[in-house]
């Protein structure tokens, strides 16, 4: 049995609650908030087994930890991973890991160093539809592929105000886009050049962003991110990969948060020559609970992280590009 804490208490640490409720070999012994009154809740409901703690030191007097979830604001995930390698804990660390690639270098320093190994929660690449549509374009499916576009639209988050600030979030290029690029990382790699267009909000966020990437390969790719639709605006997403023997489709969105979608949407193919599409059976499963199962697997049989740290710096220094893009009007090239 892993035993993990758990720091924060937020939306985003309530999905990976559920998921640990759901897994067999390993459970949250701790949960970590500055906030008593929240922390002692929120422990009651993930069992009494667990404990909450104002701290990790505290949290680690309490009992052997071999795990730390860190699901907190994003400034915040630097100095709890250094403090949980230190302690000697595996970790887990929300997205996006670092808003700066130094700051990520301190991080793999860190968990190099002691001796533990760590991963970024990376969630797309457990959603069933979008797992589908990775694997038909690994398998040639689509035959030459020419496009893919990727859309994650939203509101701001109801559940709090710390996204507004550039300095705490990076805005929707690191808090929304940093999914859509680590999918097509995850695809393809480090795309050679990457032109990007956005609206500033007063605040300093890159909070409505096209980007369009080109590999040598000569595959493309466009992704449409923001963070500033308004009024009832559904939570929405859009994926589709468009190639010569015909186009995958998939969308859905409906409420503000990714709780509220209401039965999963269809994963469409049109067929080249086809007069109407087919819905794909896609096998559901909850994604927060596969990225954790996978993450513990690693941990257990000592193979390598389903996303490794190389590969979460390669989709930062994208991000990266992406920034630098927006700020000059200017197409970068990746390097």
């Amino acid at each position: 049995m892993i035993h993990a804490a758990l720091i924060g208490a937020g939306y985003i640490a309530q999905n990976h609650i559920d998921a640990f409720a759901r897994l067999p070999n390993a459970q949250i012994s701790a949960l970590i908030c500055r906030t008593r009154e929240r922390g002692e809740e929120t422990a009651r409901r993930i069992g009494p087994h667990c404990r909450w703690y104002p701290s990790l030191e505290a949290a680690r007097a309490g009992g052997p930890l071999q795990a730390a979830d860190i699901c907190t604001p994003s400034d915040l995930h630097e100095p709890l991973v250094l403090e949980a390698a230190r302690a000697g804990c595996h970790i887990l660390c929300e997205k996006p890991a670092a808003l700066t690639l130094a700051s990520f270098e301190r991080m793999d320093a860190a968990c190099a160093s002691n001796g533990v190994r760590w991963m970024t929660g990376q969630v797309l690449r457990w959603w069933p539809e979008y797992r589908a549509v990775a694997d038909w374009i690994r398998q040639g499916r689509l035959g030459a592929l020419h496009m893919v576009s990727l859309k994650r639209l939203a509101r701001h988050p109801a559940w709090s105000d710390w996204h507004r600030d550039p300095a705490r979030s990076g805005g929707a290029l690191f808090d929304l886009a940093i999914h859509d690029y680590d999918y097509l990382y995850s695809l393809f790699g480090l795309p050679r050049q990457v032109c990007a267009a956005g609206w500033k909000s007063p605040s300093g966020c890159w909070n409505h962003i096209a980007a369009v990437f080109t590999w040598d390969s000569g595959v493309r790719a466009v992704c449409e991110t923001s963070m500033e639709m308004t009024g009832p605006f559904p939570f929405s997403v859009e994926c589709r990969a468009s190639g010569d023997r015909g186009t995958l489709a998939y969308t859905s969105g409906s409420g503000q948060n990714l709780h509220d979608f209401a039965a999963a949407a269809p994963l469409l193919w049109y067929p080249e020559g086809a007069q109407t599409p087919s819905a794909l059976p896609v096998p559901q499963a909850d994604m927060f609970r596969e990225e954790i199962a996978a993450f513990l697997t690693a941990l257990a049989e000592g193979t390598p992280m389903p996303v490794p740290p190389e590969q979460t710096r390669a989709v930062l220094q994208l991000a990266c590009a992406v920034g630098r893009s927006l700020e000059s009007g200017l197409p970068v090239t990746i390097s």
